[in-house]
């Protein structure tokens, strides 16, 4: 490509990307046309996240695909039905992957994976059915990227079970295979299977294994199996990623092992609001109050903002140590910086009032908030 059309790329590309209507889009499309630069694989890329974020009217971006020989490449018909599978619109994907077909359009390994990623961010169970059985029929289904698609979205609609049955007729699994399983297990709330899937693994876990697999031990409370997977772990060389050590924290500190919670804390050497809430509110729920204020004095000194989980923490030690005085700055920081309340936080500045002696301040409190549970009833009364 001559200096010429170097520029005019760069320039119809920035213009893409700022267009914010299919009007100013049309304009762009007849430059594009012109200029034969309608072909190039990046211009098209951002024409298909363009068309994916802005225009819900699937007759134009089907019309903008006629343009394209489907026999030489698929990369324009998936690029399309991925940018509509990321956007704000996701059942669109499937229109168009419906009007392609019908027009001649055989879809690859990346189509169906597109596809079902659009179903997934509705929870389209049945859609997501209907596709893993086009892949059966096309033989698309042996490609693993095709696999580690479907228990991915089975997972994300709920389905355990569709996913647990693609994973079993897998005949090769990688660490994406088992990762996926295992994370979707976790945030069913399957603690137990996660566990015993990753005690089959026969692949070298992976970040996403390890955060997955750490948080079913802490929820379960298997303290000396979360012990194993850190010592596990560290032959890895991604041990010392920083979302790895708030898991193995957060663990330590849900089974209450203050000392190795600590000593992970201090081990950790860029902390971030995640691995300063952890160690915090650990210290609180373990019953050690003074330390977890003492903590927080050290983490406003490093110039990290409390949210309102580490403050819900500071107000529960406030109130177990009776620091009237500390607890009204923690109640005034969070009018001041205009935090919003939440029935933990209303709850926890009623329990730590009652228990300071401020009937006027509970009462106050208490009928101030918009709702209330079980916990607040108990702080109250």
């Amino acid at each position: 490509m001559s200096k010429a059309g170097q520029c005019l790329k760069s320039v119809l590309l920035d213009l893409i990307h700022k267009s914010n209507g299919l009007r100013s889009f049309k304009q762009i499309h007849a430059h594009l046309l012109t200029s034969a630069l309608v072909a190039n694989d990046l211009v098209i890329s951002k024409a298909a996240i363009f068309l994916g974020k802005h225009v819900t009217d699937v007759h134009y971006p089907c019309n903008f695909l006629k343009q394209f020989d489907w026999n030489l490449s698929s990369f324009p018909c998936n690029l399309l039905i991925s940018g509509y599978a990321s956007g704000h619109l996701p059942w669109l994907a499937i229109l168009i992957y419906r009007w392609t077909v019908r027009n001649g359009f055989v879809p690859d390994v990346y189509t169906i994976p597109a596809v079902l990623k659009s179903c997934a961010k509705f929870y389209g169970i049945v859609e997501i059915k209907q596709f893993h059985s086009v892949a059966l029929k096309t033989g698309l289904w042996c490609d693993i990227y095709v696999q580690n698609t479907l228990v991915h979205v089975y997972c994300i609609s709920g389905d355990t079970v569709g996913a647990g049955k693609v994973f079993d007729d897998m005949l090769v699994r990688d660490v994406v295979s088992w990762t996926g399983l295992i994370s979707g297990y976790v945030k069913a709330g399957l603690f137990n299977e996660a566990i015993a899937l990753f005690l089959r693994m026969d692949v070298e876990p992976n970040v996403a294994t390890f955060v997955s697999i750490l948080g079913a031990c802490g929820k379960l409370g298997c303290l000396n199996l979360g012990k194993g997977i850190h010592g596990l772990g560290l032959k890895c060389l991604f041990w010392k990623e920083l979302v790895v050590c708030n898991a193995v924290l957060d663990i330590y500190m849900k089974c209450e092992s203050v000392t190795d919670g600590r000593q992970m804390f201090d081990e950790i050497p860029e902390k971030d609001i995640i691995s300063w809430t952890s160690m915090i509110s650990g210290l609180v729920q373990c019953q050690y109050p003074s330390e977890s204020l003492d903590l927080f004095c050290q983490m406003q000194g490093s110039g990290f903002e409390p949210d309102g989980v580490i403050l819900t923490g500071v107000l529960s030690a406030c109130a177990s140590l009776g620091l009237l005085d500390c607890g009204r700055w923690v109640h005034q920081y969070i009018d001041q910086c205009r935090i919003k309340w939440d029935v933990h936080i209303g709850t926890t500045l009623v329990d730590m009032y009652a228990k300071c002696g401020c009937v006027d301040m509970v009462q106050r409190i208490f009928s101030g908030m918009p709702s209330r549970n079980i916990r607040t009833w108990n702080a109250y009364c």
